[in-house]
């Protein structure tokens, strides 16, 4: 199976994270690409996995138990490899024979180890796609043109594709939803990468702004209208909430090696695992609802953003719970635990942000306990 294939390789991806955690993990990637992780969710016919959502989660947490960079960076072209699936298979007359060439080319891409990199967030936004303010217009030529900046932008230089939502008039695109995906060459006239990425944790994954200046974005992802049509972000979601997972599953088995005999501290670990295996449980129920040929119901969305802020908060807390059980011998700013604690909450707690979902949950709350 691919994850056993997967996990044969995380011991090299410990040590290339051990060895130098601020750097690009440029050989994780491409291992990932080799094995067809990247590629997973695309369909078998086009040289992908046809992974399921579920198993695209235990991908990822795989991942992030070794290198939680690498998880981050491996959930993007993942995710738009699973939406650009699901577009072809919702698009129905005119656009349905485009967006079918469309999945074509960038399983091309996938093929030949191009990098699919996400470019959506922005500033003050709180993961908002009404609050957008990149735009897109039509030039001349046909072409869009993006003008806006956007901040933690996935991989950086070393993206070869950047995915990016932009609104747009609907005289320009008619059929258009709120926003867009438009897919962008990062060494176009008109992208400008500021190299700023500081991060408190996820150093390695070169998220740094991107100011696009009238830059040239060749195409739009699917169809106009894709974004209310398939609803991908709710597969992101899912692959986000698996990455701090990852990272306690990591502590647990450092805290559990050498064996330890002290009765209390065996108890907390023991705590502590049933913690983490709750919220795996609830995260991976969640993710079997998904279906590439299905747009998601408004039921399964809400579950996948609860799914997703209370896993996310619950690993996070368990992180720090097992850091500070960890004691004076793993008190150590460089040390594994302190990394997965600060890789445990960055980026991925916050895309989107909690505060965000936790409104969300709050202005919609009604339990059905019949409810899917």
């Amino acid at each position: 199976m691919l994850i056993d294939d997967l996990r044969g390789h995380l011991p090299a991806f410990l040590e290339r994270e051990a060895k130098d955690p601020d750097r690009y993990p440029g050989e994780n990637v491409a291992d990932l690409f080799e094995l067809g992780v990247i590629a997973a969710p695309l369909p078998r016919e086009l040289g992908g996995g046809g992974v399921t959502l579920e198993e695209a989660v235990r991908l990822v947490e795989a991942i992030a138990t070794a290198s939680p960079s690498t998880a981050l960076l491996a959930a993007m072209p993942m995710g738009f490899a699973a939406a650009s699936t699901s577009a072809a298979r919702l698009a129905s007359g005119s656009n349905e024979q485009a967006t079918r060439a469309q999945l074509e080319r960038i399983a091309a891409g996938y093929a030949a180890h191009r990098f699919y990199a996400a470019c959506n967030s922005e500033k003050g936004a709180g993961g908002s796609l009404a609050a957008t303010r990149t735009t897109a217009h039509r030039a001349p030529g046909g072409h869009f043109l993006l003008s806006g900046e956007k901040i933690l932008a996935s991989s950086g230089e070393n993206a070869a594709v950047f995915f990016s939502t932009a609104k747009i008039d609907p005289k320009d695109l008619p059929g258009a939803g709120v926003v867009e995906l438009f897919l962008v060459d990062p060494k176009s006239a008109g992208v400008r990468i500021l190299g700023d990425w500081d991060g408190f944790g996820m150093r390695s994954t070169e998220s740094h702004t991107v100011r696009y200046e009238e830059a040239v974005a060749h195409e739009i992802l699917g169809f106009p209208g894709l974004i209310e049509a398939v609803q991908p972000l709710h597969y992101w979601f899912c692959l986000f909430a698996a990455i701090p997972l990852g990272c306690v599953g990591a502590m647990l088995a450092e805290l559990a090696t050498p064996s330890v005999a002290a009765t209390t501290f065996r108890m907390r670990l023991s705590e502590a695992q049933m913690r983490y295996e709750a919220a795996r449980a609830y995260l991976h129920e969640t993710a079997r609802g998904w279906s590439p040929a299905t747009c998601p119901s408004p039921a399964w969305r809400a579950r996948v953003v609860r799914a997703k802020s209370y896993v996310s908060q619950e690993a996070i807390r368990l992180a720090a719970d097992l850091f500070a059980l960890g004691g004076g011998r793993h008190y150590r700013r460089a040390g594994r635990l302190a990394r997965f604690l600060a890789d445990s909450f960055a980026g991925t707690a916050l895309r989107p942000p909690l505060p965000l979902a936790l409104e969300s949950l709050a202005a919609d709350f009604a339990f059905d306990p019949a409810a899917d």
